[in-house]
């Protein structure tokens, strides 16, 4: 039989998730990002991608001088993997999407 999730543990998550975003009042109304169109969420997504993947690869320079743990170049590493396969997917999905577009009967 299922378990039932009680009051108190979706009030723990609940509280657990507001503290990540910030506090309660930290999303942002829907008139407040109205302005943001698509091609700037994709261009800003972009943007962070290339700056994560700078970053790791400075942080895999510094490893290998011995400026840094080695914990921190797999940590590196590893959110630039995370990152690289997000953005892959993204990817693979608009060109997915564009696809079926073309393939519209007008």
């Amino acid at each position: 039989m299922d378990k039932l999730i009680t009051t108190g543990l979706v009030n723990n998550a609940y509280g657990s998730s507001s503290k990540l975003q910030g506090g309660a009042g930290a999303i942002a109304a829907p008139e407040e990002t109205a302005g943001v169109n698509f091609a700037e969420l994709v261009r800003n997504a972009a943007q962070n991608t290339v700056t994560t993947v700078r970053e790791a690869e400075q942080v895999q320079q510094a490893g290998l001088v011995g400026e840094v743990s080695a914990q921190q170049v797999v940590e590196a590493t590893m959110e630039m993997e995370t990152t690289l396969r997000l953005a892959v997917s993204v990817r693979d999905r608009l060109v997915e999407a564009y696809q079926q577009i073309m393939q519209m009967p007008i």
